[in-house]
């Protein structure tokens, strides 16, 4: 039987990885090696190209470590800063190792109802193990449309030594101009290791 402890999440970063029809193209990777207070992607700055080039972006974290113990791991999408509203909803599954028990349900606590705050997408990030660490992926449409709202959708998972934590959600960011920037953070302290990629949605 495995021993979900010591799993480790790989995510490729191909530059050519198909979906959807198209090929997920790499556009940018970052890697953390010493703490930062963020992650950002931001258009125009590093190569990093966020606009209607791609109809749809794709980020992906792999083996985030936290500087403090039990944060929550924040996406903030945004048009010039961060604080764009969003109107969201998430559930979560639980598994604990020690007495084998399962538990599944919605957790609404993180909701965002018109929040301008960073959406959890990763809950109680412990940072006591090496291996304590947080992986996932968000998807994104329409970042560059200037007539509607955005869509985002994310799956994450969360490893312990005595837990396994996956969240689940999506909603819709309220603004009607073009995204060109994201940030991941922890909700207190900084990150202390793993990579981020950037990926678009080729139409081809």
């Amino acid at each position: 039987m495995a021993n979900y402890k010591d799993i480790k999440y790989n995510f490729s970063t191909s530059s050519n990885a198909s979906g959807l029809g198209g090929a997920w193209i790499l556009i940018k990777t970052q890697t953390v090696s010493s703490s930062v207070a963020a992650v950002d992607f931001i258009h125009g700055t590093s190569d990093v190209v966020l606009d209607n080039t791609y109809e749809s972006y794709l980020i992906k974290w792999c083996n985030v470590h936290p500087a403090n113990q039990k944060p929550e791991f924040l996406f903030h999408p945004g048009d010039g800063d961060f604080t764009d509203t969003k109107l969201s909803v998430q559930w979560i599954t639980r598994m604990t190792y020690g007495n084998g028990n399962v538990t599944v349900g919605v957790d609404d606590t993180n909701d965002l109802a018109q929040a301008t705050g960073g959406q959890p997408v990763c809950v109680n990030v412990g940072n006591g193990n090496a291996t304590d660490s947080c992986s996932g992926s968000i998807y994104m449409h329409g970042c560059g449309e200037t007539d509607q709202w955005k869509t985002y959708i994310y799956d994450t998972i969360t490893v312990t030594p005595d837990e396994m934590e996956g969240c689940h959600g999506g909603g819709n960011i309220q603004q009607t101009g073009a995204i060109d920037r994201f940030r991941m953070d922890f909700s207190a302290g900084n990150i202390d290791a793993g990579s981020f990629s950037l990926y678009g949605l080729s139409d081809a």
